[in-house]
Parts: structure tokens; sequence; C-alpha cells
């Protein structure tokens, strides 16, 4: 089973993606180095004099953060929170970027992004498509709307990738292998223990990225000239790893779980089966800035077949 850990910053930049061996490891034997080569026409920004645009685009824009609406900068100043120190015409909390600098900051960590894991194997070629696509709109909305593209030294996008094991792998399998990975990664990346406090609130250790054949076909099917457009049906699945933990200590309380008599999901009927389809070029930068306490899962959830995360 091999672990790749990518270089975002040199990835992204470039179209032609020959990653060194030095960035990637294997989980069984951290010694043994591979290569992975990712190749395709990455799709670039398109809008000319990005500042301008993006001012217009804020300004005209109901932005939703949470279950909080904010309407353009008017509104900034009634409910009187702090600017953006990249986008200084929206407030702080509207800013992916510098949510995700406030979170790493707050926990120390040196490092962000959710573990993407690998679930279809019927083409290499069109697993390095959807890579392209699922990074591109990571640096896209980082470059276009939130000043951002420094994030991107830190943003380590991590690939699981096992055909033998998790080729057509459910998300109860990948939960279980997410949370055993998590609990020995988080010292290894960021030299904090998984008894910490602040662990079980670091997006990259509580949710991971499962692409399996039906996810993967839906990002592929968008056309490349509508890479930039209003995404309404490429999809990835998000799990959530402390899932099976946080329900187990909601029952012990004295809340309601009003979630035991749905239609069977992978044999599940719970309302909230601890997954759930998330548009893909949200997957990233939503729930790294957005999602890292338990509630916001909550607020967030969607029962598949609907997909969550459109904002």
């Amino acid at each position: 089973m091999t672990l790749f850990t990518i270089g975002a910053r040199t990835l992204l930049e470039r179209q032609l993606y020959q990653l060194p061996t030095a960035t990637y490891k294997t989980l069984s034997n951290p010694s043994r180095l591979s290569s992975l080569r990712f190749v395709g026409n990455i799709h670039r920004p398109s809008w000319e004099n990005s500042t301008s645009q993006l001012q217009l685009y804020m300004r005209n824009r109901t932005c939703q953060v949470g279950n909080r609406l904010l309407s353009s900068s008017s509104s900034l100043a009634m409910v009187g929170l702090p600017d953006s120190r990249r986008t200084p015409w929206v407030d702080f909390n509207s800013n992916p970027a510098d949510m995700i600098e406030k979170h790493m900051l707050n926990r120390g960590c040196r490092t962000w992004g959710l573990v993407i894991y690998r679930c279809t194997y019927k083409s290499d070629a069109d697993w390095e498509e959807f890579m392209s696509r699922l990074l591109y709109q990571v640096r896209s909305p980082l470059e276009e709307y939130y000043d951002g593209l420094d994030m991107l030294d830190s943003f380590r996008p991590t690939v699981v990738d096992d055909g033998t094991r998790f080729d057509g792998a459910t998300p109860d399998i990948i939960r279980d292998h997410f949370t055993e990975w998590a609990s020995t990664a988080c010292g290894a990346e960021q030299g904090i223990s998984p008894t910490d406090p602040g662990y079980a609130r670091i997006a990259r250790y509580r949710y991971c990225i499962m692409v399996d054949e039906e996810a993967l076909r839906s990002v592929l099917a968008i056309p490349r000239e509508d890479l930039d457009g209003d995404n309404r049906t490429g999809f990835v699945i998000l799990v959530h790893g402390r899932h099976l933990e946080e329900r187990a200590s909601i029952k012990e309380s004295d809340e309601k779980i009003e979630d035991d008599d749905c239609e069977p999901l992978y044999g599940c009927t719970w309302e909230d089966v601890g997954w759930m389809k998330v548009y893909y070029d949200q997957a990233q930068l939503y729930p790294s800035a957005y999602m890292n306490e338990s509630w916001q899962w909550s607020m967030e959830y969607r029962r598949p077949p609907e997909i969550g995360l459109y904002h």
C-alpha cells in the first residue's frame, strides 16, 4: 500500500508533474521510495484582471458562512467582524485561506489538506485527470477569490493508493483505515499527540476523501471548458473518521438521535451514516476551513444521494 504526499505548489503550478521521490513514501516500508507522475493540462484561471473582478464578485454576492448569511461589505460593518488581511473587503471568516491559517496556528500544525483514498482502478489515466481537476479546485479559488496562494506551501494532499485493499471499498472500510492512519500521522506530521484535546479539531485527521468509480465519472463528465463554471454534478465522498465515536457520546447524553429507520445505505439505516457526497470543488478547502468542530458536520450533513457543501 502506497501513500503519496504531494508537494502542492510544485504540482499545481506546472502542466507536466514529475514528483521527486522524496515527497512520498510507502506505508508498509517507509524506507522504500517510488515515483509518481501526473500528466495533464490543468485548466488555468480564465478571468482577466482578477482583483477588480473579485471585488465586483464579492460586492454582488451573498456569502454563506456556516448557517450565517453575510451580504457585501455593508453587512460587515453591521456585524462588526474583523476584515481579512488577504481580502479586506470581506470579513475574516469568509476567507477560507484565513480560516485554515488560523486553525493551523491555533493547533500548531505545519500542514493541511484531507487525505484522498483511491477506490477505483479501471484507468490510471482517468485517475490522473481526476486528480488534476481536484487539485485545480484548490489552487484556482485561492488565486482568484481569496489571495491565498501562500497556503499552497503547507498544503499536503495525501493519496492512499492500494488496489488490492481499496478497489471497490465501502466507506466503513475507508473509515477504519483512516482512523488508524490518523492516530499516528498526527504525531509524525505535526508533532501532536492523539491524546491532545486539539487533535479532534484538526480537519486533516477528522475527515478523508473517498473516490469511487461513480464519483470519478461525475467529475470527468464535466467538460473542460466548464471547469470554472457552477458545478452541480461533480462530487466525491467525504468520510467522517470520528463518526462512530461521536455518535456513541451523543447516545450516552440526553440528546435524542432520530435516525434509526431510514433506507439502508451499505446496510446502515441511520439518518447520519457518517459519510456524504460533497461537491468536489469544495471537498478540500471547505472542510479544512469550516468543519473542525463536531457540530459543523451535523450542520452540513446531507444524506446520500443528496450532495452537500454547495456554497
